[in-house]
C-alpha cells in the first residue's frame, strides 16, 4: 500500500526566465532559463528515487523519454543493474517532444549523471538529489544541467522537484522554440512518474 495519510497532486510546470542555479555551472545570466516542474507523489523518496533511476521501465511509463542507451557501458559490467543510472555514467535519451512514447532517432539527448546525494532529515525519512549534466553540445554554445530533487514531508507524502537550468549562446534557440513543449514534457514526465510510482505500490 502506498504509505502515509497525505494525498498526490498534480503536476505543475514553469519556463523561469530568472534561472535556478545548479551544482555545476551555478548561477547563470544573459540568454539562460530553467524549465521546472513538481509534483507530489504518495510513495517514499526511495521508491522514487528507485523508479527514476530504473531506465529498464522507462518504456512502460515514459512517454517523453520511452527509450534510454548506455554507449559507454560494456555488456559484461556488473557494477550496477542493467539499465540503472548511477553515478559516473553517460547515458543517451531518445526523447519524444510530442510525448507519445515513440522512440525517436532523431532527437538523443546525452548526459552524464554527476551525483546522487543522500540526506537524512530530521522527520526520519530521506532525501535524495540526482544532477544530470548534458552532453550534447560543446560547453561554449551551450550548457543545461538537470536537477531531480526528493523530499517527504510529515504526512508521508513525497515531493519530486525537478529543474533544468539552459544556458550558453544557443538556449536562447531552445527557449523559442522548443521552451513550451519543455514545459509540457517536464509536467508529463512527473506526472507519470508519479502515477507509475503509486501503481507499484498498490
Amino acid at each position: 500500500m502506498a504509505q502515509g495519510r497525505g494525498e498526490s497532486t498534480g503536476a505543475h510546470a514553469d519556463l523561469l526566465r530568472s534561472p535556478l542555479p545548479t551544482p555545476k555551472w551555478g548561477s547563470q545570466a544573459g540568454s539562460a532559463f530553467t524549465v521546472r516542474a513538481v509534483v507530489s507523489i504518495n510513495a517514499t523518496p526511495t521508491a522514487v528515487l528507485d523508479s527514476l533511476l530504473d531506465t529498464t521501465q522507462y518504456p512502460v511509463w515514459n512517454k517523453f523519454v520511452p527509450k534510454v542507451d548506455f554507449p559507454d557501458l560494456a555488456p559484461s559490467d556488473t557494477s550496477l543493474p542493467k539499465g540503472r543510472l548511477g553515478p559516473d555514467i553517460l547515458f543517451i535519451e531518445h526523447v519524444d517532444m510530442f510525448g507519445q512514447g515513440k522512440p525517436s532517432g532523431l532527437v538523443k539527448m546525452k548526459l552524464l549523471m554527476t551525483t546522487l546525494k543522500e540526506t537524512n532529515e530530521h522527520n526520519g525519512s530521506k532525501s535524495f538529489e540526482a544532477v544530470w549534466l548534458g552532453k550534447a553540445y560543446p560547453d561554449w554554445a551551450l550548457r543545461s544541467e538537470r536537477v531531480h530533487a526528493i523530499s517527504c514531508d510529515k504526512n508521508g507524502v513525497t515531493t519530486y522537484d525537478v529543474w533544468e537550468t539552459f544556458s550558453g549562446p544557443l538556449a536562447v534557440l531552445v527557449r523559442l522554440f522548443v521552451g513550451t513543449t519543455l514545459v509540457k514534457r517536464f509536467k508529463q514526465w512527473n506526472e507519470e512518474l508519479r502515477d507509475y510510482t503509486e501503481a507499484k505500490l498498490r
